[in-house]
């Protein structure tokens, strides 16, 4: 796979020569240390040719003006040079300590070397000692982004505002403003930022960028497209912004240039910033597969397997038909059920370990790579509607634990994980829930399938919402479907749930926010993924009362239908 680097577009370039091996290397890692001491406390035990040398060496870097000191923290660009630039600009900011630019020049060689959690301490030196120092506030605000944007949105909002109030014609400050101010329940004011960032940087890829993000959250989403592609224009090797426009093309059902750009996503997202597994085989782009064994495996999330594992018969029999041998590695919390209900199409199955500990194989493939080899489109998406099959025996002891429940039985996800971005736009919330649904109580049984939700579940049922809780018995995905096997109905936002209930074929009503995961599309009702799932979606940002009045509306209807059957 093709590695895209992240250089913007009008980046200034480092200074420093390339990195040097051996000796040479050594030399200047003795600069380096003699540049610390030159900066400690500790100089002063020296003798007196010592102290002179020291002295000398203090001035020099005490005489170096502010663009010196950028350039110096530039360097930090570079890999190669990302230790020796941060340590000069650390130095410098303890030798001198009462000089904004020396602190802002130490946070931004960290900021540079995506060390942002780190650049926060210097620059916060640098904020105390000149709040109005240029770029400061901003390039602050993005450290605090980078690190959590939600826990630290607050001190961001500040920081920015506070620079295009101090200087309306701050681009860097509104192109910032357009992706801080997308969490806000109000989606004008990022696409009013996004707007005023353009206008002041026309040019800008991230101004585009942030700007396409802003459109997708108001639902613009011709507006999207066209400004995630001005953003690929000005930056064409930023693997971030390619995978952005390709979110954006699969969403909208573009999936011929969609999967494409789909292929960065190791380089371009930030959930996937440990980067690809480093495998000792080549990666396999549909060369032919005669005499040799081929290793498919899982990425990302459970979610992202559950919908791609479909793919492992299609690849099996192409394999198989070239004359080679299909080996399976996939996540140790699925348990059983991916063997059970696909494994007989590989030739081995396994679960886990190390790259190092695979079994023998010629080259690899990710199961998300799959879509873009075999050119899949809406009209050739690999069935069945149900490739996933709960063991039977659960399954069945399942339906007898719940057989004297006549009531209409529905599962309920109301949060996806706590750590995905995008989480506090996609959880519904029980407490919500339970407001929009509780009235269904007395011809519908609602059970949790939200592991480790324990406090919210007694929580509701002290609101009196009666909600069965069974999730502390399931150690596998496995055990779940076997659960899920046995009810009527999923109601469950975009989470694994969805992606398992829609595997098992069992009738699943899927929660969406105003910007979905790109599998859902836009506008329909229906998947070519799940054919039996319906999609219920948000008509504007964070809205969900219209959406959960339709889900109770339709239960109702349900609920009737299954009443009428029970009476027969």
């Amino acid at each position: 796979m093709r590695r895209f680097p992240t250089r913007q577009p009008g980046q200034v370039q480092t200074p420093f020569p390339a990195p040097i091996p051996g000796t040479l290397a050594r030399v200047r890692d003795l600069f380096l240390d003699f540049v610390d001491a030159a900066t400690s406390d500790a100089c002063e035990a020296a003798d007196a040719a010592t102290r002179e040398l020291l002295a000398k060496a203090r001035a020099s870097l005490r005489g170096l003006d502010d663009d010196a000191l950028m350039l110096i923290a530039a360097g930090a660009r570079e890999p190669a040079l990302a230790d020796e630039a941060i340590r000069l600009s650390a130095a410098i900011a303890r030798l001198e300590p009462q000089r904004a630019a020396a602190w802002f020049a130490a946070g931004l060689a960290l900021q540079f070397a995506n060390r942002h959690a780190e650049a926060v301490q210097p620059y916060r030196h640098a904020l105390a000692i000149k709040r109005t120092f240029p770029n400061l506030r901003n390039n602050l605000a993005g450290a605090l982004t980078q690190i959590n944007i939600d826990i630290n949105s607050g001190e961001i909002l500040t920081l920015l505002e506070e620079s295009v109030t101090t200087d309306p014609n701050d681009a860097n400050a509104w192109i910032n403003l357009a992706r801080v101010l997308s969490t806000d329940t109000e989606f004008t004011r990022p696409l009013e930022a996004g707007r005023r960032a353009l206008a002041l940087a026309p040019h800008s890829a991230l101004a585009a960028n942030n700007y396409a993000m802003a459109c997708r959250e108001a639902q613009q989403w011709e507006e999207a497209e066209r400004a995630a592609r001005s953003a690929c224009q000005y930056a064409p090797n930023d693997a971030s912004m390619r995978l952005n426009l390709s979110m954006i093309q699969l969403l909208r059902g573009n999936y011929a240039e969609g999967w494409l750009g789909h292929e960065v996503r190791w380089q371009g997202a930030s959930e996937l910033a440990s980067g690809r597994p480093v495998f000792p085989k080549p990666e396999w782009r549909g060369e032919p597969l005669a005499g040799r064994t081929l290793l498919v495996w899982g990425e990302q999330g459970m979610g992202d397997l559950l919908q791609f594992c479909r793919y492992v018969p299609m690849l099996a029999e192409h394999v198989h038909r070239e004359g080679g041998r299909l080996v399976w590695n996939s996540f140790p919390q699925m348990g059983a059920l991916l063997s059970r209900s696909l494994g007989e199409h590989c030739d081995l199955y396994c679960t886990g370990g190390p790259v190092e500990a695979l079994p023998p194989y010629d080259c690899e493939v990710s199961l998300l790579s799959l879509p873009l080899i075999f050119g899949t489109r809406d009209d050739t998406i690999p069935g069945p509607a149900r490739y996933l099959a709960p063991e039977p025996a659960a399954a069945a002891r399942w339906r007898e634990r719940l057989a004297g429940e006549r009531r209409l039985k529905v599962g309920l996800a109301w949060t996806g994980s706590l750590t995905h971005k995008r989480n506090p736009f996609r959880r519904v919330g029980l407490e919500r829930v339970t407001t929009h649904l509780a009235g269904h109580l007395a011809e519908v049984a609602f059970y949790s399938l939200q592991p480790g939700a324990g406090a919210e579940v007694e929580a509701a049922r002290a609101a009196g919402f009666e909600i069965a809780d069974f999730s502390a018995e399931w150690r596998t995905f496995d055990d779940t479907a076997a659960f899920v096997d046995a009810l009527d109905l999923v109601i469950s936002v975009c989470t694994s749930s969805a992606h398992l209930a829609g595997a098992l074929g069992q009738r699943t009503w899927a929660l969406l926010d105003v910007n979905p995961h790109w599998v859902w599309q836009l506008e329909r009702r229906d998947s070519p993924w799940y054919p039996h799932t319906t999609l219920y979606r948000q008509k504007r940002f964070r809205e969900w009362g219209p959406v959960l009045d339709d889900v109770s509306a339709d239960l109702a209807k349900l609920a009737g239908e299954h009443r009428a059957k029970q009476t027969r």
